[in-house]
């Protein structure tokens, strides 16, 4: 009887404790949290510190959320308490230049008036009274400032402190900072002559426009505008030597320029050939003639293969996933930490990049920003429009030395126009033959990088486009231009990382598993194509003889060789089958491991526990009896 009254006791007092912990975190650690996450994803960055305490007027948070309404979609539910918590740490950083209103948009109200007036996107919940559901956050400063993020769709969460952070930026800033923009690639859109329908604007072209005024000139342009505050330059090609000389003129006078040069662009369209119609001409990369001589640097001839970074592909259904050397997955080890625009990125994914390299006697300041492995070496661009992967593997030979895909050039630039203009030239006042100020470029050996499927999910919501990142492609490309034209806060924020968190030793194991399965593939199809080869020679001679004149032997030979073609490839069919059998297996084991081990492992202890306690219980029993 004792023992009970203390066993009811016990749990009656571990129950207060419990609640008093709780009620004392609640009150006294109020959002106490530690962020133990890689990359601090959950922690404010030191960009979106920097943007808030600049504030110079106030801002109004305005976040509509239909509690009730989507009570039962704990999806939207947990993520609409991340973006509460999130917001309430941007108010509470602001010094009170920031005010959060929270708003539950009820069905046939002003607040829902209010939530559509903003462009706050409803989502319809299908009942009887045609009601609506909303999340979304409109924002608004004294000067009838306004903007707006329709949707907080849960599958941006990767990108929701920079969304958050460039919308209180934007209401913030007064002048934006001119972007010049020249490119062969219909970066701005394009006319679709079969379909009369214009195609949209590049994800990255559409976000510089949120945060900057973008001016687009075309490639016979023979000026930059004075006014430009940086020229992005995307796969310049076929530019006039006047053109050249304005972008020469303009880099001595301002110093600034992002320029994406390829070797071998992959969304360039082939062109036809002029005497034949029907084929097409190989593909020429952008090279910009002189200038980049006399910026003291060029780009090598080919492409990059990386064994360390390339991805696994299949050009076949029937075909097993293998490394295509030339197209990239490129992780943080591959970016320059120190740099701002890149120490911060995660993951990027380039196809056929090149190779930047500092000339001997160049006084420049070369920095490399984005390197290859050592298991690297340079690839003809020859026969990249019909990819053969494992034609790459076999002529494979790592040079033993990293390739510099993207690098940052500072210093004293000459003009590459030493003679004066050339024919045909929009001449200044004043021709400079060295730079006015310090030069500061990023040149990178890829432009296809920044094209929307290499690096983002772009869908259409309602009219709108919405904008997916799975890879840091735009985040680079729009730090760089933040970085260029002074307004780097926004960097920091920008490349904070990717919540998933992808099996890596799964993808190196898959990796060596491929090994073994080339090695026993080659062997395999070398048979193959003997045995093949003898039994097409035998049938041809068995049609030269008219068939029943064959010999029996010849016959013979014809049997052995198909059963032995019949026994290859299913000895090829049965690699690939073990090869996928042993990656499923690895998966599992790691899904295991990282999902249902931990669990297990405590329930484990306590049952351990449980029957240690139970053990010696006979003997406390007797204690008490007696």
């Amino acid at each position: 009887m004792r023992r009970g009254v203390l066993s009811t006791g016990s749990l009656v007092l571990a129950v207060v404790l419990l609640l008093a912990v709780n009620i004392l975190a609640a009150t006294v650690l109020g959002g106490w949290r530690l962020d133990m996450t890689e990359n601090r994803l959950y922690t404010l960055s030191a960009g979106s510190r920097a943007v808030v305490e600049k504030l110079e007027e106030p801002i109004t948070l305005n976040l509509f959320f239909s509690r009730e309404a989507l009570r039962d979609v704990p999806q939207i539910q947990a993520y609409a308490a991340r973006v509460q918590a999130l917001l309430k740490e941007y108010a509470e950083r602001s010094h009170g230049k920031l005010q959060l209103k929270v708003i539950d948009p009820e069905p046939f109200s002003d607040a829902e008036d209010r939530a559509v007036q903003f462009g706050v996107r409803g989502l319809p919940l299908g009942g009887a009274g045609g009601e609506t559901a909303y999340f979304g956050l409109a924002a608004t400063n004294t000067t009838d400032g306004e903007e707006v993020i329709p949707f907080l769709s849960p599958g941006s969460e990767d990108t929701l402190e920079y969304d958050l952070t460039r919308l209180i930026y934007k209401l913030n800033t007064s002048r934006r900072p001119m972007v010049a923009v020249m490119s062969s690639l219909p970066v701005n859109g394009s006319m679709m002559p079969m379909q009369q329908q214009q195609t949209p604007a590049w994800a990255v072209i559409e976000q510089l426009r949120e945060l900057f005024e973008v001016r687009v000139l075309s490639s016979f342009d023979k000026k930059i505008p004075d006014d430009a505050d940086l020229l992005v330059l995307i796969h310049p090609k076929d530019l006039s030597a006047a053109t050249q000389f304005a972008i020469d003129q303009y880099l001595l006078r301002r110093g600034r320029a992002l320029v994406l040069l390829d070797p071998y662009s992959d969304v360039e369209p082939p062109q036809r050939d002029p005497i034949m119609p029907t084929m097409t001409l190989p593909k020429a990369g952008s090279d910009l003639g002189p200038l980049l001589g006399a910026w003291g640097m060029q780009i090598q001839p080919g492409v990059i293969g990386d064994r360390e970074a390339a991805r696994l592909v299949s050009f076949r259904e029937d075909a097993p996933p293998q490394e295509y050397l030339v197209w990239l997955d490129l992780k943080s080890s591959r970016f320059d930490r120190k740099d701002i625009v890149t120490a911060r990125l995660s993951q990027m994914y380039m196809n056929t990049v090149g190779a930047l390299a500092k000339l001997p006697d160049s006084k420049i300041e070369f920095t490399p920003l984005i390197s290859s492995s050592k298991q690297a070496m340079l690839v003809g661009t020859d026969g990249l429009d019909k990819p053969d992967p494992g034609s790459l593997l076999r002529d494979f030979k790592p040079g033993d030395e990293h390739f510099v895909m993207a690098a940052r050039v500072q210093g004293t630039l000459t003009t590459a126009f030493p003679d004066g203009p050339p024919e045909g030239a929009e001449v200044p006042s004043e021709v400079l033959k060295q730079s006015a100020v310090p030069a500061n470029l990023i040149v990178v050996a890829d432009a296809d990088f920044i094209y929307d499927r290499f690096w983002a999910q772009v869908n259409e919501f309602r009219g709108s486009r919405m904008v997916e990142p799975f890879a840091d492609n735009g985040a680079f490309f729009i730090n760089a231009v933040d970085n260029l034209t002074g307004s780097g806060d926004l960097i920091g924020v920008r490349s904070q990382g990717t919540y998933a968190r992808p099996f890596t030793v799964v993808q190196a194991m898959n990796r060596a598993a491929q090994e073994e399965f080339r090695a026993a593939e080659q062997r395999l199809q070398s048979e193959l194509q003997q045995t093949e080869q003898k039994l097409a020679e035998l049938q041809a001679r068995r049609g030269e003889q008219a068939g029943p004149l064959i010999s029996a032997e010849q016959q013979r030979e014809i049997e052995r060789f198909q059963t032995e073609r019949v026994r290859l490839r299913r000895e090829l069919r049965e690699v690939q089958h073990k090869l996928r059998q042993e990656i499923d297996r690895l998966e599992t084991q790691l899904k295991f491991i990282n999902i249902g081990l931990i669990p297990l492992l405590i329930g484990f202890a306590a049952a351990l526990v449980a029957l240690t306690r139970g053990r010696r219980r006979p003997a406390g029993d007797r204690h008490v009896t007696g």
